[in-house]
């Protein structure tokens, strides 16, 4: 094989290798972007636990059910939590247990998150540098287009 013939191989393999860090770093995004959700919901339901459980039986409340629509209702004793816990099933639990549960997950989240940036920031860095290979390849072999090896 000459050695023009194995700069366009290398150059064929390149861009490969480049379209499949491509997808997989779009597949580290997408999925950084669930645990974001996550986390935000999470923080949410944190969030309201911890106010719900200074408020006082009979307390006016709003209930969201969606579209912006609201009902008047009011607080009843907050002594049990039904979290859901995966494939459709649900756990009853002590508001205090069940905030231990939530703050679990976020810190089980928030690791992730973290191992997800660093692969992510890891794959961006290697797409950076296949990007230079092609380029300089490419250039390399648009250089030589008029000059055949013998």
């Amino acid at each position: 094989m000459s050695g023009r013939a194995e700069k366009e191989e290398t150059l064929r393999r390149l861009i490969a290798e480049l379209r499949l860090m491509q997808s997989s770093a779009e597949t580290l995004q997408q999925r950084l972007e669930l645990l974001k959700t996550m986390e935000a919901e999470l923080r949410i339901a944190e969030s309201a636990l911890k106010t719900l459980r200074e408020m006082r039986e009979g307390t006016p409340i709003l209930i969201p059910i969606g579209g912006g629509a609201y009902i008047d209702a009011r607080l009843g004793e907050v002594n049990r939590v039904i979290m859901g816990v995966g494939a459709d099933v649900s756990v009853e639990m002590k508001p205090e247990k069940a905030l231990e549960n939530i703050t679990d997950r976020l810190e089980e989240v928030e690791r992730t998150s973290k191992v997800v940036e660093q692969q992510l920031r890891q794959l961006l860095t290697q797409i950076e540098i296949h990007q230079e290979g092609i380029s300089r390849l490419a250039a390399e072999l648009r250089g030589g287009a008029g000059v055949r090896e013998t």
